[in-house]
């Protein structure tokens, strides 16, 4: 059976031993595959853990956390918006992540995978690595909701009451209850440990521990329904999962972790780092628009043999095909439209590494919003599209301008000849970056094009040999609205 290994902050490991804090999300290794990894700084390369505003840090402690797979434990192949596994724009985080989906650091390379938002499995277990020493020392092990974690150097058990939206929940006659499932020799369901806060009126027979949880065994049968409470909606056309209910005063809050994972696009739409490559928000129920709920069940119960990476597309992406290319920067820009939208209309310049985008969608009642937020992905879509474009011998576009509407259709228009109209705010460098990846000849080479590389004032040198675009996902990439503010 695979076991996840993951990083988590200084207060999120408290959290798990003081307050009985169950969830969990990141970046993740087999742990396997990375036992000989011990050293924290090979440990913070290995899970991308050098992010701008990071909480690690190689000389000091580092608590790992180690996760045994189970049915409602997803996860999936960390890579960038350009590779053929990736899922909804890919993943989008700041260096030193490079959307690659290997994972480097002490002499070893594997798989790096990002593990959505989950409940902890029983057997999980807190290590804390420091620096220098190859020996961890063990911290906690989670028992499941019925005991939650023990603080192995205190002796003590401390539970939290579960989240119904993640991780399993059996159908009793009075509701659903979150549990913990042991499988029979069959693979099947067997046996479940139903948790509550408080003893239920309504159901006999549980009983209260040392957690400070009410728990109760009992045998199932194929007739039990467990799942798991999967709900869904949209914050600001963003589309969320909800993670938990919590109280914020008098007020039931909802935390939702987006579904897209785009550290520079959650960023700028103020969502909060929850974990690597995970945001989440907290709104009121009423603010998350578009809701679904399905109760979610394993499709296999047993998985001890599972591979690492549990989820991959069914069908590759082929990016160097112009039609996939753009049917996904259409859906993208559809799946993330605000609410209420009929039509959007998107302009994006594209010089050197450097990318200027407007966007605005037209609402129901002849209302317009802008679009100041954009998935990362439509620009890596569009600087690939381009390339594509120019290796077939076109000549490269400067501008792209996208229409979609809500029916499904799809337009795009591109500029590689005229001056664009954003021009003045590119970095001179980019120019020279430009013509130096996408060289022109005197026939397509317009004068306006020469004149902005005579007065750039330097040789025309390529900052990113080979291409004009940095390892870096997440560079060069701007809303016109930071670039002329309007009061």
């Amino acid at each position: 059976m695979v076991t996840f290994q993951l990083a988590v902050s200084a207060p999120q490991a408290d959290a798990f031993l003081n307050s009985g804090y169950d969830l969990f999300s990141g970046f993740a290794v087999d742990a396997a595959a990375a036992s000989s990894v011990t050293e924290v700084s090979d440990l913070m390369d290995l899970l991308c853990l050098r992010f701008p505003g990071s909480p690690y840090s190689a000389d000091q402690p580092l608590d790992i956390l180690h996760v045994p797979a189970d049915p409602f434990t997803l996860d999936r192949l960390a890579v960038g918006p350009l590779h053929p596994q990736a899922f909804r724009g890919g993943v989008v985080e700041y260096p030193p992540f490079d959307g690659s989906g290997v994972a480097r650091g002490g002499g070893i390379e594997t798989d790096l995978l990002l593990v959505d938002p989950a409940r902890l499995t029983v057997g999980s277990r807190l290590w804390r690595f420091y620096p220098g020493n190859p020996e961890p020392e063990l911290r906690g092990i989670y028992h499941g909701v019925a005991y939650g974690w023990e603080d192995v150097a205190a002796g003590t058990f401390t539970a939290t009451v579960p989240s119904p939206f993640l991780g399993p929940v059996i159908e009793r006659d009075w509701g659903g209850v979150p549990c913990d499932v042991e499988l029979g020799d069959d693979g099947q369901p067997a046996a479940v440990t139903m948790v509550s806060p408080v003893e239920p009126e309504e159901e006999r027979d549980f009983t209260l521990l040392e957690s400070g949880m009410w728990a109760k065994r009992i045998a199932v049968g194929q007739d039990a329904h467990i799942y798991t409470d999967f709900v869904t909606g949209e914050v600001s056309g963003i589309p969320v999962r909800v993670v938990r209910s919590v109280r914020d005063g008098q007020t039931l809050m909802f935390q939702v972790a987006a579904m897209l994972t785009d550290a520079l696009y959650l960023d700028r739409a103020r969502f909060q780092r929850w974990s690597t490559g995970i945001y989440t928000a907290l709104v009121e129920p009423a603010h998350l628009t578009n809701q679904q709920r399905q109760e979610a069940t394993p499709i296999q119960w047993d998985v001890a043999d599972r591979p690492a990476v549990a989820a991959r597309v069914g069908t590759p992406i082929n990016f160097s095909e112009p039609t996939e290319l753009l049917r996904e920067t259409f859906n993208l820009l559809a799946q993330t439209a605000p609410p209420g939208w009929e039509e959007e209309t998107l302009r994006v310049q594209l010089v050197g590494q450097s990318a200027i985008y407007e966007g605005y969608a037209k609402l129901a009642g002849d209302q317009n919003a802008s679009l100041r937020v954009l998935p990362t992905a439509i620009i890596h879509h569009l600087r690939r599209l381009k390339q594509d474009r120019a290796i077939a011998g076109e000549d490269p576009f400067l501008v792209a301008v996208i229409n979609v509407r809500k029916d499904g259709q799809g337009q795009l228009n591109v500029n590689a000849a005229e001056e664009p109209v954003w021009a003045d705010l590119v970095p001179a460098e980019e120019w020279h970056n430009e013509v130096s990846a996408f060289p022109r000849s005197g026939e397509n080479m317009p004068d306006w094009l020469l004149n902005r590389l005579a007065r750039a004032h330097r040789e025309a040198e390529v900052s990113h040999v080979g291409s004009p675009y940095s390892a870096d996902l997440t560079a060069g990439i701007q809303w016109i609205g930071e670039l002329q503010p309007t009061d």
